[in-house]
């Protein structure tokens, strides 16, 4: 351990010059982030700081009157937010590392919603929402023979869920009494289609509980997981009896600040998500959010993020996804390809269909449009979560992604992979190995429990029979691929 001034401040310049590629540090201690990309990928004027026990405020401290920190009123699992003087968040980040008070310090990250235009919105232009826009007008119910396939008009159009089998999930399963927080742009509140599963939610964006969608995407995310089916509109979706939580950190324009989802992610997890949607990412891997999602999955929260869109533009390391405790998620298409988007890396556990997905979109009650994009993959590995939950709610986090892992379509090289992380989602498969290959005792009501702090990764088990148990081995999380 460092124990002079002189050596810390050298030790933590050199971590700086370096590009983090986990969050361990040299010493033992946690390094500054720093920034990836052409542009500043944090907010101005703002960094966030935890303290070291004991600790609550640097702001009568030289280094605070260097850099005029002022606390401001954010702070959530004993991370604040301060203001300082702008231009000055790096430096200012590294001086404060180096005080005994403070474990650890960092800018205050911009997230962008896991669109095609996530690099289009760190260089300051519009982060757009492309697809498809296909309005409902006056379509008739679907007629079917089949009492268990939804009536719904563009149920046709969703090969997805006939590409992971969800009709025969569902003879299972339909998601109910899981409760699946959605932290994005919010959800449209009065939207036919999701209205009656919508909980009271939180605005971190506005400071109030009206988490009402004034960009779109999270509408999108929460329809794939949730959207009403047999209801003759619309579409259905794949946990359509599950409860969504709405937490707003995206503004209108799909960016937001590390911050906000740090402080999403712990209140998610009070009010009991079961599962959690992080259809966003980052340029930075930040301390607070590795932070609040251990608290998240400490809770027994199983949090899934998107693994990015940039696979053609250089492929980088995106965040949250590769950061511990996290189920990082790629995309396919229709003929089980890897997507052209699809961020890759030794981070990515799982693939979903993320082609051509249509789901609902606002601010009007009758458009849906078809997109593509990691964002919409990952709610499809979530509403399977919520199956799984729901048949078997005595699961442990790591005993469901174990489910949705060894159920999976392997797809690409042998075993995990880089692209397709263990394979492409098979919610029949799933559901299957769910009823018949557990031991009995994990089917009573589930308890909470202590996740590890490692990522568990699973051991391939043979052809589940009557009498097989799913072991999660847990393993040490490889680093991230640049």
């Amino acid at each position: 351990m460092v124990t002079s001034s002189q050596n810390r401040s050298v030790f933590i310049s050199l971590c700086l010059i370096l590009l983090l590629s986990t969050l361990s540090s040299c010493s033992g201690r946690p390094r500054s982030p720093r920034l990836i990309g052409k542009k500043d990928t944090y907010a101005s004027g703002r960094i966030l700081i935890k303290f070291n026990s004991g600790f609550s405020s640097v702001s009568m401290t030289e280094t605070a009157k260097k850099f005029d920190l002022r606390p401001s009123s954010i702070s959530c699992g004993s991370v604040h937010l301060h203001s300082v003087r702008p231009g000055t968040e790096l430096e200012a980040a590294e001086a404060f590392m180096l005080d005994p008070a403070v474990e650890y310090a960092e800018p205050d990250f911009l997230i962008f919603a896991a669109t095609t235009g996530e690099y289009a919105a760190a260089e300051g232009r519009s982060l757009e929402i492309r697809g498809v826009a296909t309005r409902e007008m006056h379509s008739t119910p679907r007629s079917t023979n089949d009492e268990g396939t939804p009536n719904d008009p563009f149920y046709d159009k969703q090969w997805a869920l006939a590409k992971i089998e969800a009709e025969a999930a569902w003879k299972v399963s339909t998601g109910s009494n899981v409760i699946v927080a959605v932290i994005d742009s919010g959800v449209d509140l009065d939207h036919p289609e999701l209205s009656a599963r919508v909980l009271e939610g939180y605005d971190f964006v506005n400071e109030d509980t009206e988490a009402d969608d004034d960009y779109g995407h999270g509408t999108l995310v929460a329809g794939v997981v949730a959207a009403a089916a047999h209801n003759e509109r619309g579409i259905a979706g794949l946990a359509f009896d599950a409860q969504i939580l709405p937490v707003k950190v995206l503004d209108s324009q799909g960016q937001g600040v590390s911050s906000n989802l740090t402080c999403a992610l712990y209140w998610a997890a009070d009010e009991g998500a079961d599962v959690i949607n992080i259809s966003i990412i980052s340029f930075g891997p930040s301390f607070g959010m590795q932070s609040a999602i251990n608290y998240a999955a400490n809770e027994g929260a199983l949090v899934f993020s998107a693994s990015g869109n940039l696979y053609e533009q250089g492929n980088p390391v995106t965040y949250p996804a590769a950061l511990d405790n996290v189920i990082a998620v790629g995309a396919t298409d229709k003929d089980d390809a890897h997507a052209w988007f699809s961020s890759a890396g030794t981070f990515v556990d799982i693939a979903a269909p993320g082609v051509s997905i249509y789901s609902p979109f606002p601010p009007t009650h009758d458009e849906y449009r078809s997109v593509n994009g990691t964002s919409l993959a990952t709610p499809h590995v979530v509403g399977l979560a919520a199956l799984v939950l729901s048949a078997a709610p005595s699961l442990s986090s790591a005993e469901v992604e174990a489910v949705i892992q060894q159920s999976a379509v392997d797809l690409g090289d042998t075993s995990k992979d880089d692209k397709f992380g263990h394979g492409r989602i098979d919610a029949s498969a799933a559901m299957s190995l769910t009823i018949s290959s557990l031991p009995v005792q994990l089917l009573l009501p589930r308890v909470d429990s202590t996740v590890p702090t490692v990522t568990p990764t699973v051991t391939p088990s043979p052809t589940p029979d009557s009498t097989s148990e799913l072991t999660p081995t847990p393993s040490p999380t490889p680093t991230p691929s640049q």
